[in-house]
């Protein structure tokens, strides 16, 4: 092992959740499933693959649950677009929890939530700054939203107390690329000139074109932005998802990925029931031809295992009950390739890889 923002692990069995959300009850009730009772020697190693916070109802006790396993040595983490968010002092929708700007324009959509008191901020903070950005074993690869080997290189041997520092830094250099024709200027100015209308899916705002640019172009420049929000291209049109209007799109970017060595990732919304639902995510719809319990991909190298408990606040709104739920919090137990979801559900997984390679390191 090592302390890079790719961390090198060993082969063993491991249980690697989903991303979490601040849906602390669902969370305790998978771990009690996967045999992760409190105050017991957890059975095998558990896998938390980024995304711990933002939207559900108590992203600090997720947070300190998540924390305690990985200081006990039961648990890996690592960092997802939320924490990333977060580090960076970028108060996003869902992060009322922490940011005081998020506190009232999330209350309608997400409360009640518990929220960090200021002597916990720090502490939530160094947390975050301590984890890497991937895993990789002989036989498996971890990250939270897409395997880049661009990114990956980039981020190999940087220590993990240094995210904050590497970030600004790929921050400043998208900034000082989009100098050219004053893109960044024009940038801040749509968002300034439409930040309402942004955040309101009834009355959207044109279609932004310096927000559109930019944004890909941060994922051009930005590794940690390719490794935690995925491979994305400028949409053809505004369309409204996660309580915003948005002008680039997520790609299916594992129909391009053609190695041996698996690789599991959360980040996309899969649904379990994806076919039945209507007005399902426009992320989840990447995964429209896919079975929900199929590995998925070029060569079926790749599985998602995000299975969109962080909308749960949308049927704790609408008064449906807990155990009806369509959105689910699940880990995929490995190299076994089997599913267990918070309500207790075992499933084997499909196109699961049948021989297991060595890649690498």
């Amino acid at each position: 092992m090592n302390d890079y923002l790719l961390q090198t692990i060993p082969d063993q069995p491991m249980d690697i959740i989903g991303d979490i959300h601040g849906e602390i009850q669902a969370l305790e009730q998978l771990l009690c499933h996967l045999g992760h009772d409190s105050g017991k020697q957890p059975p095998r190693k558990l896998v938390f693959i980024g995304d711990l916070c933002d939207r559900g109802p108590d992203s600090v006790a997720v947070i300190e649950r998540v924390r305690s396993l990985v200081e006990q040595g039961h648990a890996y983490a690592i960092l997802g677009n939320h924490e990333i968010n977060l580090l960076m002092d970028e108060p996003k929708d869902g992060a009322g929890w922490f940011f005081d700007a998020r506190r009232q324009p999330d209350m309608p959509h997400y409360a009640p939530f518990t929220r960090a008191t200021p002597t916990q901020r720090p502490a939530i903070r160094e947390f975050f700054r301590s984890l890497p950005l991937a895993l990789e074993s002989p036989s498996l690869r971890i990250v939270h939203a897409a395997w880049d080997p661009q990114a990956i290189s980039a981020i190999a041997h940087i220590p993990r107390g240094e995210i904050v520092e590497v970030a600004s830094r790929w921050e400043q250099d998208t900034q000082i690329a989009a100098q050219t024709d004053n893109l960044y200027q024009r940038y801040l100015s749509e968002k300034t000139r439409w930040a309402a209308e942004l955040e309101d899916p009834d009355h959207p705002p044109p279609y932004l074109d310096a927000v559109a640019r930019y944004e890909v172009l941060e994922q051009q420049i930005n590794p940690i932005k390719r490794l935690t929000s995925g491979i994305e291209a400028k949409s053809a049109a505004p369309f409204y998802s996660g309580n915003r209007w948005r002008y680039s799109d997520r790609t299916a970017w594992w129909d391009s990925y053609a190695d041996d060595t698996p690789v599991v990732i959360g980040h996309y919304w899969r649904m379990f029931n994806l076919p039945s639902i209507r007005n399902a995510s426009r992320y989840s719809l990447l995964f429209n031809r896919v079975n929900a319990t199929a590995w998925h991909g070029r060569n079926h190298r790749v599985f998602c295992v995000d299975y969109s408990v962080g909308a749960r606040w949308r049927d704790r709104k609408a008064g449906h009950p807990e155990r009806q739920t369509r959105f689910r919090l699940a880990a995929l137990r490995w190299p076994e390739c089997t599913l267990t979801y918070d309500n207790g559900e075992r499933l084997a997984t499909q196109n699961a890889p049948t021989t297991i390679p060595k890649s690498k390191l």
